[in-house]
C-alpha cells in the first residue's frame, strides 16, 4: 500500500508552514494525507500520556487510515467541498505564516539543522509552535483563549474511547458522557463528524479542536451494515475537562502559573488528612522545580508532599489541567497569589508570584 503514495518526512519545525501545517503539536509523530494540490484528505496520530506514548496508535490503524485516504483520494475532486473543513483553519496563529514569524522564536532558529554535531540544539520543536503562540497572549497581559489551552481534544472529552487498533471505530462509551446521550455504542465505525469523512482519531480531534463551546456535532457512523445518523452536543465548558498535564506544552504553564510545581490529585486519604471534601480543591505537590523560573515556587517555600486546598481564593476542586488553565487566564505576571496549603496537618497561607 506504501507505494501508492508519496512520502515525504519533515523532521523539524523550523520554517513550519502555519497556514498549512495545523495539527496536534504535542505529538512525536503525526501524518497528513494530502493532494498534490496540497488539499488535506486527513491526519493521524493522537497521545494521551507520557508514560505510554504509543498507546492510542498502531499499525494496523494507520493501515486502515491509509486505506481510506486513497478511498478519498479516488474520490477527489467530486468529493472536494467535504474536505473543507479539514483544512487548516486554526485562528490561534492566522498572524503567522510560519513557526519563525511568533515573536518568542523569531531569529532563535536558521532554516536547516546543523549535522555536524548540534542537530537537536538547533531543531525547532513543533510544541514550541503552542508555547509561543501562548507566549503571545501572556506577554500582553491577555488571557489566553480556551482553544490554545485545551488543544485536540481527546474523544474521551466527549465520552468516547476509540480503538487505537482501526481507523476511527468506538472501542468503549463513558456511561452517562454526552457520546452516551446521543447513542454512540461499542463498534460503532465513525464515518462523519460536522460534516467531514473521518479516517482517525485525529481527525476526530481536529473537529473538536475547532468546536465552539456549545456546538452540536452530526454524526454518521456504521452500525452492523448500515449507516445511523446521530447528533453529539457539546455542553458549556467541555473543553476545560481535557487533560492536559500529559502534554510538553503544559511546562510553560506550570512556569507561568505554579513557579514550576508539578501536582497530583490527591487520594482519598491525603484529603481526610487535609480536612477536605470531594468538592474542595486538594492539589499534592508531586514536584518542586529547583533552577530559574521554575523555581520560582521552591523559593517562595512550597515543598513537596505541601496540599493545596485554596488558590487564588478558588477552593472548588480542580484537576491539575483547570489549575494551569486559570491562572494562564485569571492572573498576570508579577502577581503574588495567595495559595493556602496543608503542611503536616496546619494550614499555612503562602504567596506565590505569576511569571511570564
Amino acid at each position: 500500500m506504501i507505494d501508492q503514495f508519496v512520502c515525504v518526512r519533515l523532521v523539524k519545525a523550523n520554517e513550519l508552514d502555519l497556514t498549512l501545517f495545523q495539527f496536534d503539536y504535542d505529538l512525536t509523530f503525526a501524518v497528513f494525507f494530502m493532494n498534490a494540490d496540497k488539499t488535506i484528505y486527513g491526519r493521524y496520530g493522537t497521545r494521551s500520556s507520557v508514560e505510554e506514548a504509543a498507546k492510542d496508535v498502531s499499525i494496523s490503524g494507520l493501515a486502515e487510515t491509509m486505506s481510506a485516504a486513497l478511498e478519498i483520494h479516488k474520490k477527489y475532486p467530486k468529493n472536494r467541498s467535504s474536505l473543507a473543513g479539514k483544512q487548516a483553519i486554526d485562528k490561534s496563529y492566522a498572524d503567522f505564516k510560519t513557526a519563525d514569524d511568533i515573536p518568542s522564536l523569531k531569529g532563535k532558529y536558521q532554516s536547516t539543522l546543523d549535522y555536524s554535531g548540534a542537530a537537536a540544539k538547533s531543531c525547532m520543536h513543533c510544541h514550541q509552535v503552542r508555547d509561543a503562540a501562548r507566549q503571545v497572549y501572556r506577554d500582553a497581559g491577555k488571557p489566553i483563549p480556551d482553544r490554545l489551552l485545551f488543544p485536540n481534544p481527546l474523544p474521551d472529552v466527549v465520552g468516547l474511547t476509540m480503538d487505537p487498533r482501526r481507523a476511527a471505530t468506538v472501542g468503549d462509551v463513558e456511561p452517562g458522557s454526552a457520546a452516551d446521550l446521543a447513542e454512540f455504542t461499542k463498534d460503532d465505525e465513525l464515518l462523519s463528524l460536522n460534516g467531514q469523512p473521518i479516517i482517525s482519531v485525529a481527525d476526530v480531534q481536529w473537529v473538536l479542536h475547532n468546536s465552539d463551546a456549545t456546538d452540536e456535532l452530526a454524526a454518521t457512523v456504521r452500525r452492523a451494515g448500515r449507516k445511523v445518523n446521530l447528533r453529539l452536543p457539546l455542553e458549556r465548558d467541555w473543553r476545560k475537562y481535557c487533560d492536559i498535564s500529559w502534554r510538553v506544552s503544559s511546562w510553560p504553564l506550570r512556569r507561568m502559573g505554579t513557579g514550576g510545581i508539578l501536582f497530583e490529585a490527591a487520594n482519598d486519604a491525603q484529603r481526610r488528612a487535609a480536612g477536605v471534601g470531594p468538592d474542595e480543591m486538594a492539589l499534592v505537590v508531586k514536584h518542586v522545580g529547583q533552577y530559574g523560573p521554575h523555581g520560582a515556587a521552591m523559593r517562595a517555600g512550597f515543598k513537596k508532599s505541601d496540599v493545596v486546598v485554596s488558590f487564588d481564593g478558588q477552593t472548588g476542586n480542580m484537576t491539575t489541567s483547570q489549575l494551569l488553565a486559570y491562572a494562564a487566564q485569571n492572573t498576570e505576571p508579577g502577581q503574588q497569589v495567595p495559595v493556602v496549603i496543608v503542611r503536616d496537618g496546619n494550614r499555612k497561607t503562602m504567596s506565590l508570584p505569576m511569571q511570564k
